[in-house]
């Protein structure tokens, strides 16, 4: 029988490659133990045949091991096959043989194929062991198979083996990876005798699970019981410390190491080099790396990629290179974090060349590379390229999609960006938070409020990236309404406030009119970094409270924070409206001396806004004149808005000219100029500058104002009518105006900067934006509400006096906010007195 039904392991062996003599039984087995490959365990299976073994179990039992030892999805098919074979022949199998099937299932990845054949084995009435159990649980955590792997620890409970400390940690890592650490930790309770293995099971899970305290915690308490950790364990708690970002516990853990005498490998070496990135640790991280004589491609791949995440792409350069003259050929990895870095840095060079190497080593078909290579070239400018890359790719992923829209609102096409978004296949809370915080960023704050509106329609739920750019568009609408609602979607959707949220929000209700909104929000924050100090100091200096935005700096100080140039603007700013020149003068100097930070121009700005504002126009131009570096048309600006303030006509020609040498086409400045001549009553010269401004193409921006009411923003424009309810807006202005009157109110038509009869002035100034806004608040808010109004240039004098009586004659709080400040008007007086 045995010469004429050869198993299927012998199919295709020629008799020329089969061994020539006849074996005994006993150099058969030296002969299994000699084959290293799968063609030759089929000879010898093939010879075995022949010569009459065939039917020997204890021959079977090694053949089968051996087959398993191949560990390739084909020997395991002959190892099955041999099995059943021997089963049909001799209707018997040995548990070994079984044994030895399970474990190769079990370590190839066949993890159904596992299952089954334990099934068979209950079939076949053969009764698992000790060894059997744990490959079976094996195979089930592989395929999370949680159902079969409970049923699995029911039976070993009826059999007796729950005692046995490598079926219990089979277990304990069953359950970990299965997700239920929780009862991985009951086994672990409930056992005995533990090894080491028992403890690393259980930490490993914890880290999987992303409990890494827990982790950590059971590691010394291991540590405590005299159980010494191996590499494995090292390994699993380095990642722990890696996850919690805890230098300090990450040192502590790693002493370990040396303490225990646990030897340091290429994996344990990884593990530090990514523990000490990932907590800061830089210098710490590339000693280690470059100490580690047996560097591995896992190595490289992991410091280029947390360079790439630290910003360090010129370190990723330079790992690369070392990489390219003696370390292993880079893979998909070492590219991804290559062609990021080249991105960072602008390197169109090397960013290419990274494109060529994985088109030749044919790496192209990762989604990952290809949207990275789309990136890279949209970060360096060559947006064709980038394209290209696009429309090559067969398969384009919503991350693909995503990569080309941040890719063209990085080149500043944001309608392009937009069109593309409403035309994609389908996208994802990134491809919205993308095209909201585009939208932000060109100032288009309404059509970003509207596409959040469209967002929640879809049901995608916003996550913190989505409310801080929400809240910017909220922040410079000055829609409240709209800002409140907001910060109830934050709590009721349980977002995190972390301190980049929390910044937003805070200037989010400071540029809203709600400062102590602002303040309550910032007091609340568990975490404060200087830009949320900066965004608070803010608030004070959109109310010019000096005091108050110093009080907050020293607090800052107090809390060891250090300033940044950025807080510096704030304060500055809060003098400036706030009147305060020598402390102003104070913070600018402390800038350098105590604070080591070299005012820059921005700084330079706000002092020569204060000292103009203050009347002390020469010192203004002293100081602009001994600046470091060459003023700007910002400067000469605010210098030439102090001028009209105080009616200097002479210093403002001279700053009107160094702005036009700098900036011909500014619109704001032949206005500005302008106004000046006009306020003067030089005609002669308001024309000339007006027929330049027309000559130019320039026009100058209307004043508009806008006010939310009921969720909604209407805007009004200076002697505008189109508005619906424009007829019960002028009724409403003529009943204001004739109590102001009574009041004592003469309108100051020094603000009309028009050559006409003092009868239509009065008429122009009663038809200014910010009135209409703040009549048509009157007549739909309820008695006592606070009326906001959102204006786009500064608030002229009358207008100002015109609050201030409303304020007061309709027991009205109004908050303007102009391109300047917040002017909070209560009972007649305004928050700025006068000074802005």
């Amino acid at each position: 029988m045995a010469a004429t039904a050869l198993p299927p392991s012998c199919v295709g062996i020629s008799p020329a490659t089969q061994p020539p003599k006849p074996i005994t039984s006993t150099s058969s087995l030296k002969l299994i133990g000699s084959c290293h490959t799968l063609t030759e365990l089929k000879q010898l299976h093939c010879h075995f045949i022949k010569n009459g073994l065939s039917h020997s179990a204890s021959y079977l039992n090694n053949l089968i091991a051996a087959y398993v030892d191949v560990a390739t999805h084909h020997s395991l098919d002959y190892a099955r096959k041999s099995f059943d074979y021997f089963y049909e022949e001799t209707a018997a199998v040995s548990l070994f043989a079984c044994n030895s099937l399970l474990r190769g299932y079990a370590s190839t990845g066949l993890c159904d194929q596992a299952i089954l054949l334990y099934i068979h084995m209950a079939e076949m009435g053969i009764l698992p062991d000790k060894f059997t159990f744990p490959s079976l649980l094996s195979a089930c955590s592989k395929v999370m198979a949680f159902a079969e792997g409970l049923q699995v620890h029911g039976a070993l409970l009826k059999m007796g083996f729950q005692g046995n400390i490598f079926v219990r940690n089979s277990l304990i890592h069953f359950y970990a990876e299965c997700g239920r650490v929780d009862l991985g930790r009951k086994v672990f309770d409930g056992m005995l005798e533990r090894n080491v293995v028992s403890w690393t099971s259980l930490i490993n899970g914890y880290v999987g699970r992303d409990l890494p305290k827990e982790a950590v915690s059971l590691f010394f308490e291991m540590v405590d019981t005299g159980i010494q950790p191996n590499p494995v364990t090292m390994v699993c708690v380095i990642s722990a410390c890696a996850k919690l970002k805890d230098l300090d516990l990450g040192k502590k853990v790693s002493s370990y190491i040396g303490k225990l005498g646990v030897k340091l490998n290429a994996v344990m070496g990884n593990a530090l080099v990514d523990m000490y990135m990932k907590c800061g640790d830089i210098d710490n991280a590339s000693k280690i790396f470059y100490e580690c004589v047996d560097r591995n491609l896992v190595m490289y791949n992991t410091i280029m990629s947390n360079y790439a995440q630290h910003g360090l792409s010129g370190e990723v350069l330079v790992v690369l290179r070392e990489m390219l003259q003696r370390g292993p050929c880079p893979d998909k990895v070492t590219m991804l974090s290559t062609i990021a870095a080249c991105a960072q840095l602008g390197d169109l060079f090397v960013g290419k060349s990274s494109h060529a190497y994985v088109l030749r080593n044919g790496l192209e078909g990762w989604e990952n590379i290809s949207n990275a290579i789309i990136d890279m070239y949209m970060k360096c400018g060559e947006r064709e390229s980038g394209c290209k890359v696009f429309e090559q790719m067969p398969n384009k992923t919503v991350v693909t999609w995503n990569s080309l829209i941040a890719g063209l609102i990085r080149d500043g096409d944001v309608e392009l960006a937009w069109k593309i978004f409403d035309e994609m296949p389908e996208s994802d809370l990134v491809s919205w938070n993308t095209m909201i915080g585009a939208l932000v960023q060109v100032s288009m704050f309404q059509e970003a409020i509207e596409l959040f509106r469209e967002m929640q329609n879809q049901g995608i739920e916003a996550d913190r990236v989505t409310m801080v750019g929400v809240a910017s568009a909220c922040g410079y609408l000055g829609a409240l309404d709209l800002a409140k609602w907001v910060y109830t979607y934050i709590e009721r959707n349980d977002i995190q406030i972390d301190k980049q949220l929390g910044t937003a929000l805070v200037d989010m209700f400071s540029r809203c009119g709600d400062p102590q909104s602002a303040l309550r929000i910032f007091t609340k924050m568990d975490k404060r970094d200087v830009s949320a100090w900066t965004a608070a100091i803010g608030v004070m200096a959109m109310e010019g409270n000096t005091k108050g935005a110093i009080e907050l700096f020293n607090e800052m100080l107090k809390q060891g924070v250090r300033p940044d140039d950025v807080v510096f603007v704030a304060l500055l700013t809060s003098c400036s409206h706030g009147g305060s020149v020598d402390q102003g003068r104070q913070l600018f100097r402390s800038m350098k001396t105590t604070h080591g930070i070299s005012p820059q121009i921005v700084h330079y700005g706000c002092m020569v806004d204060l000292l103009g504002r203050a009347g002390l126009l020469e010192e203004a131009l002293d100081l602009i004149q001994s600046m470091p570096m060459e003023p700007n048309d910002v400067i000469w600006g605010s210098l030439v808005a102090a001028c009209r303030k105080h009616n200097n006509v002479e210093m403002a020609q001279y700053a009107a000219e160094k702005i036009t040498q700098l900036d011909p086409g500014k619109v704001g400045i032949h206005v500005l100029l302008s106004n000046i001549y006009a306020s003067a009553g030089k005609w002669n010269e308001v024309a000339r500058v007006r027929l330049q401004m027309k000559e130019k193409g320039i026009q100058k921006v209307p004043g508009s104002s806008s006010i939310e009411v009921h969720g909604l923003i209407h805007e009004f424009t200076s002697g505008d009518q189109s508005h619906a309810e424009y007829t019960q807006i002028g009724l409403m202005l003529q009943e204001i105006n004739c109590r102001l009157s009574e009041a004592g109110y003469i309108p100051d038509t020094t603000n009309v900067l028009l050559d006409v009869d003092e009868q239509e002035k009065e008429h122009l100034l009663s038809r200014h934006s910010e009135k209409l806004a703040m009549a048509y608040g009157l007549i739909t808010t309820d008695q006592g509400a606070p009326i906001r109004v959102v204006k786009n240039l500064r608030m002229c004098s009358d207008c100002h006096s015109f609050a201030e009586l409303v304020s007061k004659l309709y027991s009205r709080e109004i908050i303007v906010r102009d391109n300047n400040r917040y002017h909070f008007f209560r009972d007649g007086i305004c928050s700025c007195r006068g000074y802005w």
